[in-house]
């Protein structure tokens, strides 16, 4: 953005211009502000990632109990076709 103008050629009042453009435009701001918002991105990234470790946990469980229900059904429907068959007398 600067790169043609020379810092040592600018007055002071011309760095002092420069330095309230990049307060007001967010460029520059305290450290105290910049250490804030990284620990709150720190903050923010670890629920995120016990989040997506309980998604994770959470689909696997899912999973298991999609092929128990699957296994299920099917035994429940061979004891339905055997009854049948007994009740018919084919046996």
């Amino acid at each position: 953005m600067l790169d043609g103008i020379s810092i040592i050629g600018l007055t002071p009042a011309g760095l002092l211009l420069i330095t309230v453009f990049f307060i007001l435009t967010g460029r520059l701001v305290p450290r105290s502000t910049y250490l804030e918002k990284k620990a709150e991105a720190d903050r923010w990234r670890a629920a995120y990632e016990v989040e997506r470790a309980a998604r994770s946990a959470s689909d696997a469980q899912t999973r298991e109990l999609l092929e128990v229900a699957k296994t299920s059904a099917k035994f429940l429907e061979a004891v339905h076709t055997n009854s049948e068959m007994i009740k018919s007398g084919d046996s």
